[in-house]
């Protein structure tokens, strides 16, 4: 009798401790998993900036852009030999 009544205060002490245990460990998971939610945030943030710097750069260093730039800045005069393609497709025709 007194052998089955250590087991089970053992085996209620264990119960608890692991009940406690798990509890912490939700608890650092927790404030984990805000930290985490703002570094995904802040990802988000810098794929779309990057994305917009991106279009950006590609509109500031087209032909087409420069071409209006060196006009304005006068580094060209205007005649009519310049000419600037503004189109997306290709020029080469298939045989």
């Amino acid at each position: 009798m007194k052998k089955s009544y250590l087991i089970m205060i053992f085996l209620i002490g264990l119960i608890i401790s692991l009940s406690i245990v798990k509890a912490v460990a939700y608890n650092r998971l927790s404030t984990s998993g805000v930290f985490v939610g703002k570094l995904g945030d802040s990802i988000d943030y810098y794929k779309t900036q990057n994305t917009v710097l991106s279009e950006r750069l590609l509109t500031l260093s087209s032909l087409a852009h420069i071409a209006n730039k060196a006009l304005e800045l006068g580094f060209v005069e205007e005649d009519s030999s310049l000419m600037v393609l503004k189109t997306s497709r290709s020029l080469a025709v298939k045989q």
